[in-house]
Order: C-alpha cells, then structure tokens, then sequence
C-alpha cells in the first residue's frame, strides 16, 4: 500500500491550524474574563503551526535544529492545552511543573540525539511525556468537567490519545526505527501522524464546544444581571417574579416589594465624578444585601435606583427591613459620600398580580416619600387599606 504524502498531511494541518486559532483568539479577545483558558489553547494551534514546517523541512534543516525544533514547539503546544484547561475550570496553572516535564524532555531528546544518538529512545521519551500529559488533562477533566456529553467524548479523545502515544512509544523500543519515523513516510508513521493530527484538531474543536456552552451561561446570566453591582437588572427580577407568582398561587403567601431610590444621587456625581459614584452604588448594594434573607433578590433599574423583592413578607415587615436599610447606610463607616435612601412599598393585593402592576404601585409609593422631604418610608394607598388581608382570601 502506497504511504500517506506526509506534506499533504502537513499542509492541510497548517490551514486548519490557522482556522482554529483566529477562532480561538478572536473568543478570547471577546469573552477573556468569562471564558479563560481558550487563549491558551490557540497560542497552542500556533505552536503546532510552527512544528509543521520543521517536520516537512527535516531532510533539510540539520537535526540538531529540527529535531528539537520540532519536538519543543509541539510539547510546548501540548502544554497550552493543559495550562488552558486548567484555567478553564478555574485551577491554578501549574507553570512550575510544565516548564520543569519541558525542559526535562528537552534535555533527555538531545542527551539521545548529541551524546548517545537513539532515534528510538526519543521517540519513547517524546512519547511517554504526550502520554503524561494527557493523562494530565484527562484527570483534570473527570474531577472538575461538567456531567455533559462533551466533556465525556473530550475524555474519550484524551484516552485514545494518551493510548495512541503509549502505542508509539512502545513500538519504538520493540521495532525498528523505521517504522515510527514520520520522516521516512512508512505506512505506521504516516498513519500515527494522520490519526494524531485529526484527535488534536478534534480535540479543539470540542473545547470550543465546551467554551461555548460556557459563553451561553455568561450571555445569559448578562441578560438578567446588572454588570456594575452584580444584581438582577429589570429582566432578571421580572423573571424572579413570575417564579415567586407561581408559588404564590399555590401556597397564598404574601410578598412585598421596595422600590428604593438614592436620595440627591445626581450631587455624588456631579462633586465627586461617576468613577465615585459607580463605587457608591456597589457600596449601597452590599449594605442591602448583608440585610436580606437568601429567599429575597435586589435588583438595580438603572441609575441609582433599586427594587428589592422579599417573598412571603407583610407590609409591616417590609417597612421594618426598609427601615433597617436606611438606618444601616445612616450608620455605616467608609470614605465615600453616601446618600440617604428614600422606600415605597407595595405588596401583591392577589396571587394574580403582576410584576408591573405592582412596580408601579410601588413607584407611586416612592415618589410620595420623595416629595415629603425624602429619607422616609411611604406605602402605596392599595396596599395600606389592604394590608392586613391575606394573600388569596
């Protein structure tokens, strides 16, 4: 049978090469903070980029620079891909041990290539680090992968090239060298570079799937999050409503909402700068939240106003919680200038009230408490000649 053209395999690899990593680079350019690790694994399609000249140039190129030329640039590669994993699942990048298993190799390929030439020595020592390393990546991904179906096959390529590896090394120590030489074109050589070229690129492309399910949570979570304070926007507490309303028609229990506005805000940014004000917010949310049971949400509607939702909670509860709140900012201990708050409240007259309905009683609240003099505590007039009837009855 006729051997694989090894640089139709090293052309064709090349392109893919560069296909995969302008994908790579350009997610990571958009999504660094959310998605990390993906960086990584394109500098790492670079590295394989640059091997695959030196594989298809080695008759040309002395062998002391091909043949750690090409063996450094696809163990380096091979480890962005572990570096980038690790990262990607919120690990500590193990740069230490890389760079130490790197340089090791590295010494151990030239001690069998310079002082006691054995092909078949560097091909197991190669061999054997690609094996460690992959079984690296595949413990990474059982102990810290999500329970999904691209996760396993990720795991399922792993293995079968960590076993791909240990087969070639294995070969190495008990054929001749032939017939693991990618440079001599025999039929086994070829068809390991074939193969070992296709498991990587898939490789990539099922990280890429697993990264995109990942940028799916982070889009969605950014469509019902405020980005500044890290509460729910107005989406995101619209959606926490209709939940909560659910369960209200089931059990009938009574829930209240605040609407709270800063109190002359506009002056925090106008002496002081936004950069200030944005920190006065941030602030103000986290003194709201040390306040609030794990059942209730705070959301921010834009600029320097808030909605807090406390589920299964009376009128005169909430005015207690807004009461504490303002009492809270009143009493707390920073730098930064900080504002009195002003409440309205609201709470569901039926099980079937919804999310707007009752924003906007609260609002009418809040507005009422801002022009009696701010920094108090007002509750709409639906809610307070109904406020002692249960939810449902």
């Amino acid at each position: 049978m006729k051997p694989l053209d090894i640089y139709t395999l090293v052309f064709m690899n090349a392109f893919i090469c560069i296909g995969m990593s302008v994908i790579m680079f350009s997610v990571h350019r958009t999504f660094k903070s959310e998605v990390q690790g993906v960086g990584h694994w394109a500098w790492a399609q670079l590295m394989t980029l640059l091997a695959l000249p030196i594989l298809a140039t080695q008759g040309i190129l002395s062998e002391y620079v091909a043949i750690p030329g090409f063996n450094g640039a696809m163990l380096w590669g091979q480890g962005m891909t572990l570096i980038g994993t690790q990262l990607f699942y919120g690990q500590k990048p193990s740069w230490r041990l890389f760079l130490f298993i790197w340089g090791l190799t590295i010494a151990g390929l030239m001690w069998w290539l310079v002082v006691n030439p054995d092909f078949s020595m560097r091909v197991a020592i190669y061999s054997l680090t690609t094996f460690v390393m992959y079984c690296a990546l595949i413990r990474l991904v059982w102990r810290h992968g999500e329970k999904h179906f691209s996760s396993y096959f990720f795991m399922v390529l792993l293995l079968v090239h960590a076993g791909l590896n240990l087969l070639r090394g294995s070969v190495a120590l008990t054929l001749d060298e032939t017939s693991v030489n990618l440079a001599k074109g025999s039929n086994l050589a070829t068809t390991y570079l074939a193969t070992s070229t296709i498991l990587v690129q898939l490789l990539s492309v099922v990280f890429l799937v697993m990264a995109s399910r990942r940028l799916k949570a982070v889009l969605e979570q950014r469509a019902v999050e405020d980005p500044l304070t890290g509460v729910l926007n107005r989406r995101g507490c619209g959606a926490y409503y209709e939940r909560l309303q659910l369960h209200a028609r089931q059990a009938d229990f009574p829930l209240a909402l605040l609407a709270i506005d800063l109190d002359h805000f506009k002056c925090v940014n106008d002496l002081h700068g936004h950069a200030v004000g944005d920190q006065v917010l941030v602030f103000v949310v986290g003194k709201i939240r040390q306040l609030l049971r794990e059942c209730d949400q705070i959301a921010r509607f834009g600029g320097e106003e808030f909605v807090v939702v406390l589920p299964g909670t009376t009128v005169a509860e909430a005015r207690l919680v807004a009461a504490r709140i303002q009492a809270s900012l009143k009493n707390a201990q920073t730098d930064l200038p900080l504002c009195t708050l002003s409440v309205g409240i609201a709470s569901n007259a039926s099980a079937d009230d919804d999310f707007d309905h009752l924003l906007q009683r609260a609002d009418a609240a809040l507005y009422r408490a801002k022009n009696n003099g701010r920094d108090s505590i007002e509750t709409d007039h639906a809610t307070q000649s109904g406020s002692e009837t249960p939810v449902g009855q």
